[in-house]
């Protein structure tokens, strides 16, 4: 599959757009890409099968628009997380407490991205262009944290693929069995990880 961006038109047809791919998601969720049929989709829409040809291509586009939408919200929910003054501690804590309810709040979107990191449906270079700029978001904020002294000297490539994957595994336990995430009890965890360690001084091994 290759990656087109978003049209303009795509993105400002907002209304029907939207509910195409909400609903096109919980279905590809559900029962699988493979499995899904565009017949099905229109039925759970309501509409003919010629209302998502005229909006989408074939499935295949219908599939990587989801996807795709999935991460644009993301990386909108992420720069507003680290906008305005702060530390870049404090930023990656709004990261985190951000990017959990995102999470739950598209557990659609987000399973079917899962999915991909594992899956043959999305080349994994084609997916790996899909969230660079998310990924690039979070290792600015913990290089600006190096920097300002407020983070330890890390790799910010490496600990922001870290962190990255922290956030994402611990909230796929609780959606994969479509359990609410406890958002303190997570998001406390992480941050101790994250910012402290788990691993006493005075115990470490060499």
């Amino acid at each position: 599959m290759n990656l087109t961006p978003f049209s303009s038109a795509f993105r400002n047809g907002a209304g029907e757009n939207k509910h195409i791919l909400n609903t096109a998601a919980g279905i590809f969720a559900h029962k699988g890409y493979h499995q899904t049929t565009v017949d099905e989709i229109a039925r759970a829409l309501g509409v003919a099968k010629g209302t998502i040809y005229y909006h989408f291509k074939n499935k295949e586009e219908l599939y990587l628009a989801i996807i795709r939408e999935g991460v644009y919200l993301l990386e909108e929910q992420m720069r507003l997380d680290i906008s305005g003054a702060g530390t870049a501690a404090g930023k990656i804590k709004k990261l985190i407490r951000g990017m959990l309810a995102f999470i739950e709040d598209k557990k659609d979107l987000v399973f079917l991205f899962l999915k991909e990191l594992y899956g043959t449906n999305i080349q994994r270079e084609d997916l790996a262009k899909m969230i660079s700029a998310s990924l690039g978001l979070i290792q600015a904020v913990i290089e600006e944290g190096v920097k300002d002294g407020s983070l330890k000297k890390v790799d910010p490539e490496i600990t922001t693929r870290s962190l990255f994957g922290m956030i994402i595994i611990s909230a796929l336990h609780y959606i994969s069995y479509a359990r609410s995430i406890p958002h303190a009890q997570v998001r406390s965890s992480i941050e101790q990880v994250f910012f402290e360690g788990t691993v006493q001084p005075d115990t470490r091994e060499e």
